[in-house]
């Protein structure tokens, strides 16, 4: 902790696409010293608060809190504390990221850069900007499970016609990629890239130099945890956010909350094993990603 002051010394950003194993990677970081993780916040803004409308997102959220998605079970898990829906405008989200941690060496907020709808002013102030991204053979067919399962109306549509609140209007990528730059010639800062499949097949050379770039202590301990979500407990989210992540079963991150470490990729799908709707998204998607992968840690 700076000695002169009881906030944090450092602010950090970790911006994503939807599915790129984020919610495993601030498991993770989760039991760094002295770490406040801040989960979307900016996404209860877009989805969910006073600024939100009415959108496709809303109703997938709606349907985890009532218990009518398929992939909920009929009681969620009870929530420890999060802030609540009505408050979150993009305005109090901002001054929320802005204000006072009294006693927290660091702060990492997880959100997506589609969330922003490219007004960066909705960035609050003082943070470093880093990015994790994930291969788009990857990334899309996680993405359209996920969608299918927490919207079944939408299931039979190609994913290129989903609602653009849904799914971004550039799929996620072209909005990372352009709020990347704007890190670089607005705020004056490097990206910090990090791709998903190096660090599952390198986590100790990612995590560390990912560490060592911010001022943030590493220790080999971050590498293993518990499986379960408890660590969610001292998380800061909105009520729904946190629910959904704390239902009983088919919560949309179970697989990272029952995770005890990070495994090796699986072999990368080829073209043949993709759905054909997500091919032509995969194709514009893939230069940008490519672009951005470039610019990563390299194990």
């Amino acid at each position: 902790m700076d000695e002169t002051s009881n906030e944090p010394k450092l602010r950090i950003f970790l911006w994503t696409v939807p599915r790129s194993l984020a919610t495993v990677f601030i498991k993770c970081m989760s039991f760094a010293e002295g770490v406040q993780i801040i989960k979307e916040p900016i996404l209860a803004a877009h989805a969910l608060g006073p600024d939100s409308g009415k959108s496709e997102l809303q109703e997938a959220f709606s349907m985890i809190s009532d218990g009518t998605s398929s992939t909920t079970a009929p009681q969620a898990a009870k929530v420890a504390s999060a802030f609540d829906d009505s408050v979150a405008t993009f305005k109090w989200i901002r001054d929320m990221l802005e204000s006072s941690f009294s006693g927290k060496a660091f702060i990492l907020v997880h959100d997506q850069a589609i969330c922003l709808r490219s007004n960066y002013n909705n960035i609050p102030r003082g943070y470093k900007h880093t990015f994790l991204i994930r291969n788009p053979y990857r990334l899309f067919p996680s993405w359209k499970t996920e969608l299918d399962n927490l919207l079944p109306s939408q299931a039979d549509k190609p994913f290129s016609d989903m609602p653009r609140s849904l799914i971004g209007a550039k799929f996620g990528y072209g909005e990372l990629y352009e709020l990347m730059v704007h890190v670089q010639e607005k705020l004056g800062q490097s990206p910090i890239v990090i791709d998903a499949d190096d660090l599952q097949a390198n986590p100790a050379s990612v995590l560390r130099q990912y560490c060592h770039l911010l001022g943030v202590e590493f220790k080999e301990s971050m590498l293993q945890w518990e499986a379960g979500d408890k660590i969610v407990d001292t998380w800061i989210a909105s009520k729904t956010i946190l629910q959904g992540n704390k239902l009983e079963e088919g919560g949309y991150f179970e697989d990272a909350f029952q995770s005890t470490e990070f495994h090796p990729p699986r072999d990368l799908p080829s073209r043949e094993q993709i759905v054909l709707d997500l091919l032509p998204v995969i194709d514009q998607c893939m230069p940008l990603y490519e672009k951005m992968y470039s610019m990563r840690i390299r194990p």
